[in-house]
């Protein structure tokens, strides 16, 4: 059986239909299956099809046309089950096959893989020159030679429609690229933001970054200061964009830091970098992961560290960091502070008679007592046991003279221990620092050795590195 020849002009109009066709801007989904149709048709085939590849190289069909039914033409298949190596091969190296029976006796030429006389077929491939899709024309009519300015324009034909199903196919991966990438991003339990590096301009935020904030809406087109801040008119002075770029303007390297948020008081580990954006401008991600739960175990492990657990007084090690630094600021001043260095009379006889409850319940409410007191609640420390140092910075001789007064008056009156009035006298050093070269553990010592006087000279009184000595008597202050 013989094709009709075509004319060149008949090939002509052909190819300018479907050029019109697919530059449509009112294309729909069936204008591929209405244009596979019409070139089913004028070159006289009894069924076309386009397949299109999955991630797996499954082949699935998308758009027919069939004169007759093709056996196994709807079920989705992978060329390797249908396919030898070498046939594979000669699909993979070639952008054009036209085959019939007579041409090959293989039972694995792709005439016999679909039972048909004549093959006419055009692979698809991607950027990278994988497989993505297969278009193509066949027969199972007696073979009839095609001539070759058919095949010549039967190949231009196919090739614009390759090309139409190439662009349909990667459009649509990028779009499930983008989709899969955005509900990444909405789903990864960070929050991230992009803004213009030089502009400050909000282009990007995920879903659990701008939910705070009203949503993305309210946050495109407004520099990042504008939509995360009600207070601010400029950069945040912290922002760390010069440490993001190298000399040439260039990104170079990762910044982290730790930032609490103001109106809810969250702390989140920021991490900011450069980078050109999908226009080509340079930006500025930040990204930052909420962590209000391991700042709050980290503050439990610090209190724990530097607090003591019976009393909630700031601990030696706490007193030692502070010390330390009150020293150096004093030195360098020039001014004068006081350490106050002050243990319970006769504690250990509380102890031995009423039990160690009784005891811990003492310094409990000696603590709450310096903690509620102004003149005492942020100076005081639990040195140990029944020891206690009050530190002072900047500070005259008469506030110190009432601190001790206030101590020594409260030490004179009883407590309210598990039904039983209890009074205990204290007894206080007291040094001036700085003095000289006088270190922390000179002036603890100094204290500590003028709270021994203050014991040896009655009691109950405080004890001045100069000699000096107060009493308090509910008469008179000496």
């Amino acid at each position: 059986m013989s094709r009709t020849p075509l004319s060149h002009e008949e090939h002509h109009k052909l190819l300018v239909r479907i050029f019109e066709w697919l530059s449509s801007t009112d294309q729909t989904k069936e204008t591929i299956g209405h244009i596979l149709t019409e070139v089913c048709e004028h070159y006289n085939f009894g069924c076309g099809f386009i397949y299109e590849a999955d991630h797996a190289q499954t082949f699935y069909l998308k758009e027919q046309y069939a004169n007759y039914r093709i056996s196994g033409l709807q079920e989705p298949f992978r060329l390797e089950e249908r396919l030898n190596k070498a046939t594979m091969d000669i699909l993979l190296k070639n952008s054009f096959f036209y085959q019939t029976r007579e041409d090959h006796t293989e039972e694995d030429s792709f005439v016999q893989a679909l039972n048909q006389t004549t093959f006419i077929l055009v692979p698809v491939f991607d950027t990278d020159q994988t497989l993505i899709g297969l278009i193509g024309m066949v027969d199972r009519r007696s073979h009839a030679d095609i001539s070759d300015e058919t095949l010549k324009s039967s190949r231009m034909v196919l090739n614009l429609i390759a090309n139409h199903v190439k662009t349909r196919i990667i459009q649509r991966n990028l779009e499930f690229a983008r989709q899969s990438m955005v509900s990444l991003l909405d789903n990864i339990g960070i929050d991230i933001y992009v803004n213009d590096f030089f502009t400050h301009e909000m282009i990007y935020a995920n879903k659990t970054m701008a939910a705070p904030y009203g949503g993305l809406e309210n946050m495109l087109g407004k520099t990042c200061w504008q939509a995360l801040y009600d207070d601010k008119t400029g950069p945040c002075d912290y922002c760390p964009q010069s440490k993001l770029i190298d000399e040439y303007g260039n990104p170079s390297k990762i910044y982290s830091w730790d930032y609490q948020r103001p109106f809810d008081g969250s702390w989140f580990r920021v991490i900011s970098a450069a980078f050109n954006w999908v226009d080509g401008r340079l930006v500025h991600v930040i990204s930052s992961v909420d962590i209000t739960a391991s700042k709050k175990n980290e503050q439990i492990i610090e209190r724990m560290a530097l607090y003591d657990a019976l009393t909630n007084l700031p601990n030696r090690r706490k007193l030692l960091e502070d010390f330390e630094s009150s020293l150096t600021e004093m030195q360098k001043a020039g001014k004068t502070g006081y350490c106050l260095f002050f243990d319970l009379d006769d504690f250990k006889q509380l102890n031995d008679v009423y039990g160690h409850q009784v005891g811990d319940e003492f310094l409990m409410q000696i603590s709450d007592t310096l903690l509620e007191n102004p003149l005492t609640r942020n100076n005081t420390y639990r040195y140990g046991g029944d020891e206690f140092i009050l530190l002072y910075k900047d500070i005259g001789k008469e506030h110190i003279n009432s601190v001790i007064y206030f101590l020594l008056e409260r030490f004179s009156r009883p407590w309210q221990l598990k039904n039983l009035d209890y009074t205990s006298s204290a007894s206080i050093g007291v040094t001036a620092f700085p003095d000289g070269n006088a270190t922390i553990d000179s002036i603890l010592n100094s204290a500590d050795q003028m709270m021994y006087q203050a014991k040896e000279n009655g009691k109950g009184r405080a004890c001045f590195s100069n000699g000096e000595f107060i009493v308090y008597t509910p008469e008179k202050k000496q």
